[in-house]
């Protein structure tokens, strides 16, 4: 038995003409992915909430209004379940790219959806809906058979279900409709909102194709030119890190991408305007299978690393986020000021007391290793 159990619908239609009538803009695959161990449990759950919200019918996310929508996502809120998704905007793929073939477009969105599931999830069993024979569901029955064979570590497994028969299948059907509501921009501003809350809260990953990074909007109405420019700049740096590296196979890289992609999507909720905790991180780090990281590796060969690649991330005492205004620039430059200049006022001071009471004879900052220390030391700002 594989040991992750992942549930897949699908959202939009394969028909790059997205002006004509019916058209979605986006194409979106959802996997819910869950434990093997938890099935069971989250199963029963989604029943309760079924027959209460849908009574005898499928959970489905098709004629649902936005309140009833909103009081399904609250019931399924505490629930212990994670997705993964990818969403294909249409009008921006282009048009010399072979894409627009509707074959050739299916086999893509399969590749990236099967090598996202498989890369990082091995032993794992993929439950989708075949009812009515499903063109995407059955080129990417094809497709794991010809590209992902089984050995002794890796079993990737595909079950053609009929949804009507398996109520996780409902649930990726319910959760990609409700991702498709956001991205369609068929939603009031107001439940969008609550939308997007709780797609922060259950989502591993949702990899957009092309690479579309927004900037951040702003919580106030009264935002100035400032922080507009701290918004472009620091979503750009982000932007160019995540577009650079979304296909790496390099582990660092990956938890790096994974990292800022989580922090940039937070920056773009609604009034999102609290900085992420260390351990928020950690947690979403694990839930994406990077089961090795903790807090000091998050530090220094994560945050650290991507500061090295210029892009810009704000810290506090309460945690990191993509800065949104010049406050928190300022705020950032207050918390190293705080820490470095005492710590280099310190240092000097224990030089001179060595050098003094040694008579000269140790003064271990004369060291070439500590050449640029030296320099520093010598601003008059901690002199």
């Amino acid at each position: 038995m594989s040991r992750y159990a992942a549930y897949i619908d699908e959202s939009g239609n394969h028909d790059l003409g997205t002006g004509k009538n019916g058209a979605s803009k986006y194409f979106l695959i959802l996997a819910v992915v869950v434990e093997q161990t938890k099935v069971p449990a989250l199963k029963a759950a989604i029943e309760e909430i079924k027959s209460e919200f849908f009574g005898l019918g499928e959970m489905k996310s098709s004629r649902v209004t936005e309140d009833r929508r909103i009081r399904v996502l609250k019931a399924l809120d505490p629930l212990d379940f994670r997705f993964y998704a990818v969403a294909v905007d249409k009008a921006r793929l282009h048009r010399d790219s072979g894409l627009t073939y509707k074959k050739s477009f299916i086999k893509f969105t399969n590749g990236r959806l099967c090598n996202a599931l498989f890369q990082q999830l091995p032993e794992l069993t993929v439950y989708a809906d075949g009812h009515g024979g499903n063109e995407f569901i059955q080129s990417f029955k094809r497709y794991i058979e010809t590209n992902h064979v089984p050995d002794l570590f890796s079993r990737p497994q595909l079950e053609i279900v009929d949804s009507k028969s398996q109520i996780l299948v409902q649930l990726a059907d319910f959760l990609v409709g409700t991702t498709a509501k956001v991205y369609e921009e068929k939603v009031t501003v107001e439940s969008r909102k609550v939308f997007l809350e709780f797609l922060a809260k259950k989502r591993i990953r949702i990899d957009e194709w092309p690479p579309r990074f927004e900037a951040p909007q702003s919580a106030g109405i009264d935002a100035n030119d400032q922080d507009r420019r701290v918004r472009e700049i620091s979503s750009h740096t982000a932007a160019a890190f995540l577009t650079a590296y979304a296909d790496t196979a390099d582990p660092e890289l990956q938890i790096q991408h994974t990292v800022l992609s989580y922090l940039l999507f937070r920056a773009q909720l609604p009034a999102e305007e609290d900085f992420i905790s260390t351990q928020e991180l950690v947690d979403h780090l694990h839930a994406y299978g990077f089961l090795e990281v903790n807090k000091h590796y998050l530090r220094s060969n994560v945050i650290s690393k991507l500061r090295d690649r210029d892009v810009i991330i704000a810290s506090s005492p309460k945690g990191y986020k993509i800065p949104s205004s010049y406050a928190d620039i300022v705020g950032f430059a207050e918390l190293v000021d705080g820490i470095v200049l005492p710590l280099l006022q310190r240092l000097k001071r224990a030089n001179q007391i060595f050098d003094l009471g040694s008579a000269g004879q140790v003064n271990f900052l004369e060291e070439e290793r500590f050449r640029k220390l030296r320099q520093m030391l010598d601003l008059d700002a901690i002199s």
